[in-house]
């Protein structure tokens, strides 16, 4: 093999390789994290001090798989009349995220159904507000 053909061969598969990864480029998702980003950030020092808040609580929120569903335990203090919300991200696909209202039984508990999920891994982020003071725990998920 001469010279000439094999520079034609090495710039013709470069040229291939780069046409795929242009492809790949423009058929990926490239969702932001939120759509608020910015507006997130300056709450930042809330969102602190709200993480603060639940680490001085005695008990930890726990979210946990169960036959009826998607089963998410509060720590005290909440009570029926806490306000506040659950948020599933999920970082793969900005279509999968999921919100909700709280509203917690009285053993401080919530069930979610499962049709509300796809398959793959949640972070769960859960802000309420109780007696004036607020709180904001993080835990994960996967389905």
């Amino acid at each position: 093999m001469n010279w000439g053909r094999s520079i034609t061969i090495a710039f013709v598969l470069f040229a291939g390789f780069i046409g795929s990864m242009v492809y790949r480029a423009f058929t990926r998702d490239a969702d932001l994290v939120r759509d608020d980003y910015y507006e997130n950030e300056l709450k930042f020092n809330d969102n602190k001090q709200k993480s603060e808040n639940y680490a001085q609580l005695q008990e930890e929120f726990v979210v946990k798989h169960s036959q009826e569903g998607v089963q998410l335990i509060f720590p005290d203090p909440i009570s029926e009349s806490s306000k506040g919300n659950i948020h599933f991200y999920r970082p793969d696909k900005k279509s999968y995220d999921r919100n909700f209202d709280l509203s917690v039984d009285g053993n401080n508990q919530q069930l979610l159904d499962y049709s509300n999920f796809k398959e793959g891994y949640y972070d769960v982020i859960v802000e309420w507000e109780e007696k004036g003071t607020s709180y904001m725990a993080e835990k994960n998920i996967s389905f």
